[in-house]
């Protein structure tokens, strides 16, 4: 006899391999029958109807709250981004305008008005 010493990984990992074999062998005969792909089809019909009931009872109870949908929100973000972007254009436009005709940038800020000095401090004497 040979002596081996005890390898803890080595026996988890035997025993993780067997486990996972009989799983698969497990699984592939319960996979293989033709009622079990009817079941799973009609789960699917199920979730989807029921996925589909649940969104129309959300929507018409944000009806009912006066708040938008999901939809409505994505909807406008998009339309948001549409009026950003043809103001982005047009920005772009009048700056080249302006630049074309020679005259400053529109971003450029005017100079600081300060308020007038006209009071004059006290004599002292």
């Amino acid at each position: 006899m040979t002596d081996k010493p005890f390898d803890p990984v080595a026996a988890w990992a035997d025993m993780v391999q067997k486990w996972e074999q009989e799983i698969n062998g497990w699984s592939a005969k319960m996979t293989d029958n033709e009622q079990f792909g009817a079941l799973v089809g009609n789960v699917s019909r199920i979730q989807l109807v029921v996925q589909r009931m649940v969104a129309e009872q959300m929507e018409s109870m944000l009806t009912t709250l006066a708040m938008p949908t999901k939809a409505q929100v994505e909807e406008l973000a998009e339309r948001m981004a549409g009026i950003e972007d043809s103001i982005d254009r047009l920005r772009l436009a009048i700056e080249a305008r302006v630049l074309a005709q020679g005259n400053a940038p529109v971003d450029a800020a005017p100079a600081p008005v300060e308020p007038k000095r006209t009071r004059k401090p006290p004599v002292k004497g």
